[in-house]
C-alpha cells in the first residue's frame, strides 16, 4: 500500500520546492530537501519502483545544472486565501548551462482542470534547434502511486522544432513540464 500523500499532487508540491530553491538560488547556496525515505514506490509484495516523484527528481537534478534565470511570468492567477492571492498558475523557473549552451525551462501548471497556453520569451538570446520537452501527469492528481501502473509515470517526451527568441507550449492542467 503506498503512503497517504503519494500521487501527483504530492510530486507537484515537490516541483514547487525545486522551483522555489532555483528562484532564490542567488541567496540559497545549498538546499536540502530530506522530506523523503525513498523516490520510489514500493509494493510489499511485488517491490519498489520509479514514480512519478522520481522522475521529476532525475529532471531537476540531471539538468538543472548551471546559473539560475530570473523570469518573469505573465499568467492568469488564484487566490489560496486572505493573505495568498493573485498566485500564478504558472510557478516558472529557468536555468542556464553554460557547459551545454541549453536552458532547462520548468513549470508547473497549478490549474487543477485547464491547460494553460504560453509564450516564452527570451529576452537577451534566441532559441536554435530542438526543444526537447519531458512532461509528466496524471488524471487523478490524489491516487496512489501502484506497481502495477508504474508504466505510466514515466515522462512523456516530445521534441518542437524552435528558431527565434520566442517558442509557444499549451501546459496541461496539473502538470509538470521541462
Amino acid at each position: 500500500m503506498a503512503p497517504l500523500g503519494s500521487g501527483l499532487l504530492a510530486t507537484l508540491a515537490t516541483a514547487q520546492y525545486f522551483n522555489s530553491f532555483i528562484r532564490h538560488a542567488d541567496i540559497v547556496k545549498m538546499a536540502n530537501y530530506t522530506m523523503f525515505t525513498t523516490l520510489l514506490g514500493y509494493d510489499p509484495i511485488k517491490g519498489s519502483y520509479k514514480t512519478q516523484l522520481f522522475h521529476i527528481f532525475k529532471l531537476f537534478s540531471n539538468n538543472c545544472l548551471g546559473e539560475s534565470v530570473d523570469v518573469f511570468v505573465d499568467s492568469e492567477t488564484f487566490d489560496a486565501d486572505e493573505l495568498n492571492k493573485n498566485i500564478p498558475y504558472l510557478d516558472a523557473t529557468a536555468v542556464y548551462s553554460k557547459d551545454r549552451r541549453t536552458v532547462f525551462i520548468n513549470v508547473v501548471n497549478r490549474h487543477k482542470e485547464k491547460a494553460i497556453s504560453a509564450t516564452i520569451i527570451s529576452s537577451t538570446g534566441t532559441f536554435r534547434g530542438k526543444a526537447q520537452i519531458s512532461e509528466i501527469n496524471r488524471e487523478d492528481i490524489e491516487a496512489s502511486y501502484r506497481f502495477d501502473e508504474q508504466g505510466q509515470y514515466s515522462p512523456v517526451t516530445s521534441v518542437n522544432k524552435v528558431d527565434g527568441n520566442k517558442m509557444a507550449y499549451r501546459f496541461p492542467a496539473h502538470s509538470f513540464t521541462q
